[in-house]
């Protein structure tokens, strides 16, 4: 009887820890909250799709919005890859991005539910499905 105990307990964790990656993937919108000198923080559009998530590892794509107050500035599809341990996910954009192709993007964030919330480099942003 000990023996069929271990190994579903094991089963368990294995398929919890699976099903909770699988539940990333999809799409999200969200504001990155973006100081500016003149006008303050200006909300900014952007979106991600995460379109695999498995053995802790994430890929999707990020496309950040321009707007009137910012400027085109870092706007642009960026190509995701990164990871997940538990509740967070640090993905970082496998090449530079923006019109002049100069902008780094890191997204660290909490999953929590349907939303995402945490860190765009040093800027607030937050996601929800």
């Amino acid at each position: 009887m000990n023996f069929t105990a271990i190994p579903l307990a094991g089963f368990l964790i294995v398929a919890s820890s699976a099903s909770a990656q699988e539940s990333l993937v999809g799409k999200y919108s969200g504001t990155l909250l973006l100081p500016t000198q003149s006008r303050g923080i200006v909300p900014l559009p952007i979106s991600l799709e995460i379109t695999n998530a498995a053995d802790g590892k994430l890929q999707g794509k990020a496309n950040r919005s321009s707007s009137a107050w910012a400027g085109q500035g870092c706007a642009g599809e960026y190509k995701l890859a990164g990871t997940y341990e538990g509740s967070k996910l640090d993905m970082r954009a496998t090449e530079l991005g923006g019109p002049a192709k100069d902008c780094p993007m890191r997204l660290r964030l909490i999953a929590e539910g349907r939303k995402l919330k945490g860190k765009m480099g040093q800027f607030d942003v937050d996601f929800s499905r």
